[in-house]
């Protein structure tokens, strides 16, 4: 019967989708296109598309973080490496530390085919490497080339000689323009033409430079994981399609289009200084458009869940920014965040409050789609259930799914953060002094916030189920 059903329903989407004529639910299509909650949702996405279009990222900052990332010392790429070769011994500097000296093979970019070596201090946090491994480095590209080398006085100490390096600077805001550095001879020797890196203070200031070689330009970055990835993601839309077979071919579509939203329009619009807030808001309500649809349909069920959706993502961004504001939450509570402040142009806090919005944005989906769902299952149960008995029925299965909606919530930002938790535990903090500082503060935030979106999703997505399926003709 559950088989028959999916048929149906992929048979009648698919119809709706191409001509129009039938659909899920038991109306006539065109029909649909002009009932009330069809209309709202029509002129809401008329709204969404307004706001993607006015909030669109034009790259101005981008382009200004990029070149910063270059004056900060930042890496430009990120290319393949293979370990060549492991040695374990004495640290040179400390001997009484053990090092391992580990030779990468570059295999991408325009040092492919070279070598160069970096030391790592065993022990604690640094991995251990074996030979033959896939690793990914990141490469810094020289910032400058010397342009001149003269004998003058230091900088520090006018009675004393240094070499003053004259650099054109070759990439970054300062493209072009001419730097000049005083070093102490001896250290390192520079010639007319060498590509150079260029150190620059939080000011702008150039206050170093060293022969750009390859223990300088790249650094192991992290171990080549996406083979792993690959079969992990074929194994899960085998999964997904063995179980939902054209349903789940339509939710890999809309987690397709999610991640396309996300990565090629909210994540560049917030790096162009657009409010963190109100990209969150448009960029989650175009998720939800696009998400719900692809993965259920076009039906007046799958209208009601979105409306439902939008209703409570737009309370959950209220309730967020108020209470970002009240709790006084900076958003440096983690590394992440104060590097983002040597950028122009992006609000730090304003990124917790667009986190809260998103975090939230996945599980309101569930529940609003869940909530839809079951009271057109029970219409079709129940032709003659009037719109009061619809209600309470629906409101009983909320209240069942809420809580465990709830708990998932709260254990997924734990476990995100258990390494964090696991510090306070050992510092044997009392709990009103873990919970008060803002890292922990700010996922009890995220936690309570998003919770009240998801109960405030229930009733509103309910009632307006209830009473749309109670009025239309029963299948």
């Amino acid at each position: 019967m559950a088989e028959d059903f999916d048929d149906r329903a992929m048979d009648e989407w698919i119809a709706f989708a191409g001509d129009g004529h039938d659909h899920d639910d038991g109306d006539d299509g065109p029909a649909n296109w002009r009932h009330p909650i069809v209309i709202l949702a029509a002129v809401l996405g008329v709204i969404v598309i307004v706001g993607l279009v006015v909030l669109r990222p034009t790259g101005d900052t981008r382009a200004r973080a990029e070149a910063q990332s270059s004056v900060l010392g930042l890496p430009t790429d990120f290319f393949d490496a293979t370990v060549a070769a492991v040695t374990v011994g004495p640290c040179d500097f400390f001997p009484e530390q053990t090092c391992a000296t580990v030779s990468f093979a570059i295999d991408q970019g325009p040092d492919e085919g070279r070598t160069y070596v970096q030391v790592f201090t065993a022990g604690g946090s640094t991995p251990e490497f074996r030979e033959g491994q896939a690793a990914v480095v990141s490469y810094r590209a020289p910032n400058g080339r010397v342009t001149a080398v003269a004998r003058g006085p230091c900088d520090l100490d006018p009675d004393q000689e240094c070499d003053r390096v004259t650099v054109t600077l070759v990439s970054g805001d300062l493209f072009g323009s001419d730097v000049t550095i005083a070093v102490v001879p001896g250290i390192d020797e520079f010639a007319v033409g060498d590509d150079v890196e260029v150190t620059f203070d939080e000011s702008g200031e150039a206050i170093a430079v060293v022969p750009a070689d390859l223990s300088s330009q790249y650094q192991f970055a992290d171990f080549e994981r996406t083979p792993v990835l690959v079969i992990a993601f074929v194994v899960f839309a085998i999964a997904v399609i063995a179980l939902g077979r054209w349903r789940g071919v339509a939710a890999l579509a809309g987690l397709g289009a999610t991640l396309i939203i996300i990565v090629l329009w909210l994540l560049p619009a917030i790096l162009d200084g657009r409010n963190p807030a109100l990209v969150a808001l448009v960029g989650a309500s175009a998720v939800a458009f696009v998400a719900l649809y692809l993965s259920h349909g076009l039906s007046l069920m799958t209208t009601v869940a979105l409306i439902g959706t939008l209703g409570a993502l737009l309370l959950t961004t209220v309730l967020s920014a108020i209470t970002v504001e009240a709790a006084n939450m900076t958003g440096f509570a983690s590394e992440e965040s104060t590097l983002l402040t040597l950028f122009d142009g992006i609000d730090v806090r304003g990124l917790v409050l667009a986190g809260m919005v998103l975090g939230a944005a996945g599980a309101l989906d569930d529940v609003t789609v869940t909530q839809s769902s079951a009271i057109w299952q029970l219409r079709s149960v129940r032709p003659d259930a009037s719109h009061g008995e619809l209600w309470r029925a629906g409101l009983r299965i909320g209240q069942h799914h809420i809580g465990s909606t709830v708990n998932t919530l709260l254990l997924a930002y734990l476990g995100a953060s258990l390494p964090l938790a696991v510090l306070f535990v050992i510092a044997e903090q009392s709990f009103g002094t873990v919970v008060n500082s803002e890292v922990v503060a700010v996922e009890v935030v995220r936690t309570l916030v998003g919770s009240i979106g998801l109960v405030a999703a229930v009733p509103l997505t309910t009632w307006l189920a209830a009473r749309i399926a109670s009025r239309s003709p029963a299948n």
